[in-house]
């Protein structure tokens, strides 16, 4: 039997729930309204903390700025009175000015001296300078010359130090030294040049774009690129990093030889290779058949001692 009491129990259960499910969608939404507010807030915050950071980033930036100009006005102001004073020194002791502090022949020959002779350079920050002989005509002029042989005045069979530090009249016979010229030529990029003459008065050269020498850890080895010349169609030096060797000093490629006793002189040797130019000086008559003489292979064979040579190098960009 159908019970009136119990339709309005279902109808009011049935309205209830009805209000209770609007309640919680409103509570819903309105929780939905809340954290989107807060979304928006914390970008809005976290937007106001970055551009915080970058206008303190920019503000450090105008002082470290500022202070850096200053500094470098300093610095150069110092450099100057440095040199002001390194100018009245050298009035007074008879050095010359800075004006005349070349690094090189090249630096002599733009400043106007195109005569070949004994010059004195200062290389990196040296405060001493280096007396070397300087070619004002070869090719244009310019050229430090570091091996000088045209009569054998000279004995060239030295010890690794000898050859390190030079030896011979830089304004006749000489070597100027390993560490001279490693220094010389890390002041940026040089060529090589190197003249010979044999006893028939035939002369011819070798050059070389680019020449690097490292330092005497690593040997003073040598590299080279950019071959031209008369001397023959290719190198008779090596050129893919060949190390220094002396009597006392063996850095050749030859596993069962020592180049440097065999062929005599310092020079770099490869497996005892085509070439040595600080070899025994043979006189005319005396020069052929001669494997430990002064030798170009590529110019006059493996056998002809040469009667004169000379090595240079130059800025490449002179």
């Amino acid at each position: 039997m159908f019970s009136v009491k119990g339709f309005f129990s279902a109808s009011f259960l049935c309205v209830s729930f009805s209000h209770l499910e609007s309640k919680v969608q409103l509570l819903e939404s309105q929780q939905r309204g809340e954290l989107e507010d807060m979304r928006l807030e914390k970008n809005r915050l976290q937007v106001k903390t970055q551009m915080v950071a970058i206008e303190s980033l920019e503000r450090q930036l105008r002082v470290a700025t500022s202070n850096n100009t200053a500094l470098q006005k300093q610095q150069a102001q110092l450099m100057e009175s440095v040199h002001t004073l390194i100018d009245m020194v050298s009035t007074t002791t008879g050095s010359p000015p800075r004006s005349q502090m070349w690094k090189d022949c090249a630096d002599a020959y733009k400043a106007g001296h195109s005569a070949s002779g004994l010059y004195l350079i200062y290389i990196g920050n040296r405060t001493e300078p280096v007396q070397v002989y300087c070619d004002m005509e070869t090719s244009g002029g310019g050229w430090t010359v570091f091996q000088r042989r045209f009569n054998g005045s000279v004995d060239f069979q030295r010890s690794w130090r000898e050859y390190k530090m030079g030896f011979g009249d830089v304004s006749g016979e000489h070597w100027l030294g390993n560490e001279v010229l490693y220094l010389l030529t890390s002041q940026g990029q040089y060529s090589l040049r190197v003249e010979l003459q044999d006893w028939e008065g035939i002369s011819a050269h070798s050059q070389y774009d680019r020449f690097t020498m490292a330092s005497e850890r690593r040997q003073y080895r040598l590299y080279l690129r950019g071959y031209s010349g008369t001397a023959g169609r290719q190198s008779s030096l090596i050129t893919h990093g060949a190390g220094f060797s002396t009597r006392d000093h063996d850095n050749d490629n030859c596993d069962h030889c020592k180049c440097a006793l065999m062929l005599t002189g310092g020079w770099w040797f490869d497996a005892c290779g085509f070439s040595n130019l600080n070899g025994i000086y043979y006189t005319v008559g005396h020069n052929i058949r001669k494997l430990n003489g002064i030798k170009w292979h590529h110019f006059r064979g493996p056998s002809y001692s040469l009667r004169s040579t000379s090595m240079m190098v130059r800025p490449y960009d002179f």
